[in-house]
């Protein structure tokens, strides 16, 4: 039953001559696939019932996703451009992180074997029992909370967090530093490897234009194990590319680009000569393109409306095609003809459902991160929940109208 059929998988930009540049993946029989569910559950069950899951761990948890951890990282760092407090935060690279397992006795649960647990792919690829065990052999990670350093794990993705209201960037370093030095000596203890060079520290601050420069001169490097960490002007972390002022301009453009590359590929389906009904190309787009445009809606949805404008021109030109339109016809219309809410309408009522349920989830710490009543729409400072109160763009109000009249004529 736990026979399986191992491929390699190449990893983007490593040489095809090398086997280390290939990814194994398993692919299990249907039945190693049920008995993996079954045991993922009851292990899942143990750990959260004893209590050996932290609440800074979001990865692979019921009810917790990536979005809610950088969301609460996001809250942080506007919170702190609210009442003037610099915010650092380190972001580490975890290499191999479950090939590090040795010892898993601690856990109660001795019976496996380590080449039970032993893999080289990424936790989005790795077995869920897996991921489980990873959660609960790092569930003893320092926690540095009395000093004010914020802890965010997902998984092996591991970042700190600090800000001072103190101007002097020494002051704001000095507490994170001595967290990072016991996250280290707690990664050798373990045999977990950390690759400085690849892990990163954004210095985060409010600007509307951005900064020339990354950090502020004079400010050291954080180490880990004696190595330097780089500064970076921007973090690619758990799929969202974090700036140093917050106006995801940079992610949007990322995400951008990939929806342009999908929406190129499935041309021939999406496009004016496809015979495919108009449904079906709905279906297709909302399931491929917008999908990759709305990742993590309720962080970004508070971006600049000149920034989010770039994706809706994306679906503009989607609806035309599918329609196959002539230029003369209103956007708002091709919108309503095929029953497809506009960017920034879907953004809103995704973040509206998302902080509904953050109000009252479990884990404390995401609950705090979302108590608080958003600045006032002439604030120059903007936080999440700001895209709730505030109005529709004028094309999603053109929308809504034609939507309102044929509601009127029904």
């Amino acid at each position: 039953m736990w026979e399986a059929q191992v491929i390699g998988i190449h990893k983007p930009g490593k040489p095809r001559d090398l086997p280390a540049s290939y990814r194994p993946i398993s692919l299990l029989s249907g039945l190693g696939k049920l008995f993996e569910k079954i045991f993922k559950t009851r292990l899942s069950d143990h750990l959260l019932g004893k209590g050996l899951i932290i609440d800074e761990q979001f990865g692979f948890r019921p009810a917790h996703s990536c979005p809610q951890q950088v969301l609460r990282l996001v809250e942080y760092v506007s919170e702190g451009f609210e009442t003037e407090r610099s915010t650092v935060a380190v972001f580490f690279d975890v290499a191999k992180a479950f090939d590090r397992q040795t010892d898993i006795s601690h856990l109660g649960m001795s019976a496996l074997t380590r080449q039970d647990i032993l893999s080289e792919q990424e936790y989005l690829k790795a077995p869920p029992s897996l991921l489980c065990w990873y959660s609960a052999y790092t569930n003893d990670v320092p926690r540095p909370s009395s000093s004010g350093v914020q802890l965010a794990l997902f998984a092996d993705d591991t970042a700190l967090f600090y800000g001072s209201r103190n101007r002097s960037t020494r002051f704001t370093l000095l507490p994170l530093q001595r967290a990072i030095d016991e996250l280290g000596q707690w990664f050798r203890k373990w045999r977990i490897e950390v690759n400085p060079d690849k892990s990163a520290a954004i210095q985060f601050k409010y600007g509307k234009i951005r900064s020339r420069l990354i950090f502020d001169k004079n400010t050291p490097n954080h180490k880990m194990l004696d190595a330097n960490i780089p500064w970076q002007r921007n973090y690619k972390y758990l799929r969202v590319t974090l700036d140093k002022n917050l106006h995801f301009r940079d992610h949007i453009e990322r995400v951008r680009n990939t929806a342009l590359f999908y929406k190129a590929r499935l041309g021939a389906v999406l496009g004016r000569k496809s015979k495919l009904s108009r449904r079906n190309k709905r279906t297709i787009y909302k399931m491929c393109i917008r999908t990759v445009m709305t990742y993590a809606s309720p962080v970004i949805a508070h971006a600049a409306p000149k920034a989010l404008h770039r994706l809706q021109v994306i679906q503009n030109k989607f609806c035309r095609a599918a329609m196959d339109a002539h230029w003369c016809v209103r956007n708002s219309i091709l919108h309503r003809d095929l029953e497809l809410p506009t960017i920034s309408k879907y953004m809103k009522d995704a973040s509206k459902r998302f902080f509904d349920i953050a109000g009252s989830h479990p884990n404390a710490l995401l609950r705090a991160a979302v108590d608080y009543q958003p600045p006032h729409l002439t604030h120059l400072i903007r936080r999440p929940r700001n895209v709730l109160t505030d109005p529709p763009d004028a094309l999603t109000a053109a929308v809504e109208s034609l939507n309102d009249v044929n509601d009127t004529h029904d």
